[in-house]
């Protein structure tokens, strides 16, 4: 793997950004009462209707709702969460909604869960009985429809169907797309018993399995699904879909601005369907499903492109060499392409008007393409700059700090050298403006009642090393975050939301999905939507699989109240240059937490504003002076103070922030 200098430093930001958390809030980014869904089995997904569904999983007592974005489910009648098992909900799923993957979060009185996945369907869906366990007859289902369900360990299941003379089949499978254990395979077999087809590992469903099959005699046919390894269990779970389907893999292009035109491809690479990119309701960059049914379907086709905010750029084959380079218009905040043949090499043409950054994050794994890129940057004449494949979990990225105005050329291979419709893929730009590219190391944050939680968030500045506004739009009724200035010095500060209301009942104002936004203080850098980087597995099951779906959500939750929590008197203070000022912490202890408690900054102190110091401490009572100490010399503005509590009692220790503390450093006066 060649990567460029300037990549080791971002890598490094991001490093930072996810072991901070170890050291900020730890208990804050996923509770140890946390709900985790394992497998959800219902019915009634389905756009217009109601769903019942069961989730099945841990840590499920005191459950309230199953949130989608499509609707939300509450507990059916009689269900019993006193305990921890397995529960039952209901709700009306949003007419509106497209068929496709979406995120689902368990809500309890204690916390959210981390996404899994389920797709609406407009299809009607059986659930799997027991004679799909006996491989001589298999389970009896009428065509169209969806099945949802689980594999059982080493028994694969059995679906039988008529098809009449002439008719056409799709058999589609999700499983490796919302994040199942499953790695599916699939056979059709004749009215006489022999293998008809077989599919595994179809590229552009993230190693799913599809078949079409076209019926030449009349008959009851049967279609296995099982488990490549022959495994099963709890957490291997399918949403099997059959009928006259469109067999779309994929959109082209990949990478799109809301309302763009789309061409939906099969496996082979064949359009099959146009349709056109809705907005993202769930933020600028994430992978969203388009509606697409052709008058002929009896149903319609389940793909996802990214949607991202600005001009997209396409290719001109051809594109071969330097010499052919395609154009990338200067206002262009991505290129969109496919590799049309083995070994295929594109190249582009980027103009730059003056010195300044070039920033080409690819875009395939987390957009679902099977792509695996290789970039490389040259000079006009010809010498390379950079190079970059992908790093662990991320695709490859390019940073490189341009010398002169002129142009440069991008050329984008495919490691492998594979090539087809299916292998398109997206290449995010940031030339010549200042920007901010903004992450989250997790999907949701649980925040105690009573005090606060936090997350950290990694920016990464391109061009831009002033202030930036960080607010948080949406937020429940039940949390707080004032909007918060940060320091040109900061890479990594802590996101922290507040449950000021101690004595609150449980409710629909403790949870809810927010947008995090970053912006320049002066303008110059255009409010920047926060991308999660993909939530770290937990140490029970670390090797579980894991979607790279792309998205921009961040949803919060009340939990109950911590050991301690702490709070900042005032919130905001203003000192003048050459001058201190002092802000009480205040401490609410739980009755048995009466152990002393480490006053410290949450953020490196060299990430401070230039000459602002600001001195901790024990605080052993209720209440601590912190004193903040502005130089002769200190920066002039605004800027955010984050502490934190830190104590131990016997083998416990909890980490809780303080809300930020807004600081204005002024002029020393004349």
């Amino acid at each position: 793997m060649a990567v460029s200098h300037q990549n080791f430093a971002w890598l490094s930001v991001l490093r930072l950004a996810v072991c901070g958390v170890c050291s900020i809030g730890l208990g804050s980014l996923a509770g140890a009462q946390d709900p985790i869904i394992d497998r959800l089995d219902g019915t009634g997904l389905h756009p217009g209707q109601k769903a019942e569904v069961v989730v099945a999983g841990k840590q499920l007592q005191g459950t309230m709702a199953l949130w989608t974005p499509v609707g939300t489910l509450r507990l059916k009648a009689g269900a019993d969460v006193s305990r921890d098992q397995p529960v039952a909900l209901e709700g009306d799923i949003s007419a509106e909604a497209i068929p496709g993957i979406y995120p689902v979060r368990l809500i309890t009185d204690h916390g959210c869960s981390e996404a899994a996945w389920v797709v609406v369907d407009d299809l009607p869906t059986v659930s799997v009985t027991a004679e799909a366990d006996n491989r001589s007859a298999g389970q009896q289902v009428s065509v169209p429809c969806s099945i949802a369900g689980q594999l059982n360990a080493v028994a694969p299941r059995f679906f039988r169907f008529s098809l009449a003379e002439g008719q056409v089949l799709t058999a589609e499978v999700f499983a490796r797309r919302l994040s199942s254990e499953l790695d599916p395979v699939l056979r059709l077999l004749g009215p006489d018993g022999r293998e008809l087809a077989y599919s595994d590992d179809v590229p552009g469903t993230e190693g799913d399995a599809l078949l079409q099959w076209k019926a030449a005699a009349a008959g009851e046919y049967r279609l296995e699904l099982r488990d490549v390894r022959y495994t099963g269990g709890a957490r291997h779970f399918f949403h099997l879909r059959l009928g006259r389907i469109p067999a779309a893999v994929t959109a082209l292009p990949r990478l799109v601005t809301a309302g763009a035109a789309l061409s939906l491809l099969d496996a082979q690479g064949a359009v099959i369907a146009q349709a056109v990119a809705g907005e993202s309701v769930a933020g600028a960059g994430s992978l969203v499903p388009i509606r697409s049914r052709g008058a002929e379907a009896e149903a319609a086709s389940i793909v996802s492109a990214v949607v991202v905010a600005g001009m997209v750029a396409g290719e001109s084959e051809p594109n071969d060499a330097r010499e052919q380079a395609t154009a990338v218009a200067a206002d262009a905040v991505g290129i969109s392409a496919v590799f049309q043949q083995p070994g295929d090499v594109d190249w582009f043409r980027i103009s730059a008007t003056a010195a300044g950054n070039l920033t080409a994050l690819a875009r395939t794994r987390d957009a679902a393409s099977p792509s695996d890129l290789q970039l490389e940057l040259y000079n006009a004449d010809g010498g390379k700059l950079a190079e970059a494949d992908d790093a662990g979990p991320k695709d490859a990225e390019i940073s490189f700090q341009l010398p002169a105005a002129g142009d440069y050329f991008l050329k984008v291979t495919e490691l492998a050298g594979r090539s087809g419709p299916v292998w398109s893929y997206g290449v995010q730009l940031h030339l010549g403006k200042p920007s901010v590219l903004v992450t989250l190391p997790a999907d949701r944050l649980s925040v105690p009642r009573g005090g606060s939680a936090s997350l950290v968030l990694g920016l990464r500045r391109l061009q831009y090393d002033g202030p930036l506004k960080v607010e948080a739009v949406g937020l429940p009724a039940a949390l707080q975050m004032e909007p918060f200035t940060v320091g040109g010095r900061q890479s990594a500060v802590p996101l922290v939301l507040t449950a000021t209301d101690p004595a609150a009942t449980a409710g629909d104002a403790d949870w809810g999905p927010i947008s995090v936004r970053v912006s320049a203080v002066d303008g110059s850098v255009p409010a920047t939507v926060v991308q999660l980087v993909p939530p770290p597995p937990r140490k029970a099951d670390a090797d579980v699989f894991r979607s790279m779906r792309s998205r921009a959500d961040l949803f919060v939750a009340v939990r109950p109240a911590g050991e301690f929590s702490l709070q900042a008197v005032p919130a905001a203070v203003t000192v003048e240059q050459g001058a201190t000022a002092t802000v009480t912490v205040k401490a609410v202890r739980g009755k048995d937490w009466t152990v002393p408690i480490e006053l410290a900054l949450a953020t490196p102190a060299d990430q401070l504003s230039p000459g602002v110091a600001v001195a901790g401490g024990n605080l052993t009572a209720d209440e601590l002076a912190i004193t903040i100490t502005a130089a002769a010399d200190a920066a002039v503005g605004p800027c955010t103070v984050f502490l934190q509590g830190k104590s131990k009692k016997d083998n416990n220790e909890r980490i809780f922030p303080l809300p930020p503390v807004r600081l204005e450093v002024t002029a020393k006066a004349k």
